[in-house]
């Protein structure tokens, strides 16, 4: 699995987990170069609180966190106060997965492109899962297995999209309009019954929470 980010430039005025200018692309920022990125996602049934740095996040059930930036290094993040220590790279890019005991690391890779969209499909649930065409006609995604996860570059448009489990059960996804240089993650989560399945744009952290 491989989620692309872009980074350009420093704006030495804006704080150390400051985000870009909201009419740029998602990752045209102000991360100092070389910075690493990392985010959590909430696969557990209880809200969570994410810290690391001074940065402040509160997770609900089945929900990604944003991406947030620090400079490389080894770092504590702390999840419901408790420790996990993380080694970041120049440059890499980590979705942790949080399954309520530990965080399950997916590397994830720079995406550069103004032409296209990126969808990136987390498989968290407990089965196979398929993105495709809300008609069925085209698999867009997978099939994934449980606990991987890929990505896809598309053209900026207005996409009907849905996921099927191996079950045969289908979770439909809200309508979406692609735009070009935007990543947008697909959770595919354990849930009620077979699992659940959600699509929402990819975020940057532009300021901490307490």
């Amino acid at each position: 699995m491989r989620v692309w980010l872009m980074i350009l430039g420093m704006l030495v005025s804006l704080p150390v987990w400051a985000a870009q200018d909201g009419n740029e692309g998602l990752y045209e920022m102000a991360a100092p170069p070389d910075s690493a990125f990392v985010r959590v996602v909430n696969v557990t049934d209880g809200q969570v609180a994410v810290a690391m740095d001074d940065w402040r996040q509160s997770l609900s059930p089945g929900q990604s966190g944003d991406y947030l930036y620090r400079p490389a290094g080894t770092a504590t993040l702390r999840v419901n106060d408790k420790p996990f220590e993380f080694s970041f790279g120049k440059r890499s890019v980590q979705t942790l997965v949080f399954d309520g005991v530990a965080l399950v690391p997916h590397e994830d890779t720079y995406f550069n492109s103004r032409l296209k969209a990126l969808l990136v499909m987390y498989n968290l649930s407990s089965q196979s899962a398929t993105l495709q065409t809300s008609n069925g006609a085209v698999n867009v995604i997978g099939p994934l297995l449980a606990g991987s996860s890929d990505e896809r570059e598309i053209n900026g448009v207005k996409v009907s999209l849905k996921v099927t489990l191996d079950s045969g059960k289908t979770l439909p996804l809200e309508d979406v309009v692609l735009q070009r240089g935007r990543v947008y993650t697909v959770l595919v989560t354990p849930g009620d019954g077979d699992g659940q399945a959600r699509l929402e744009e990819t975020h940057v952290a532009t300021k901490t929470e307490s």
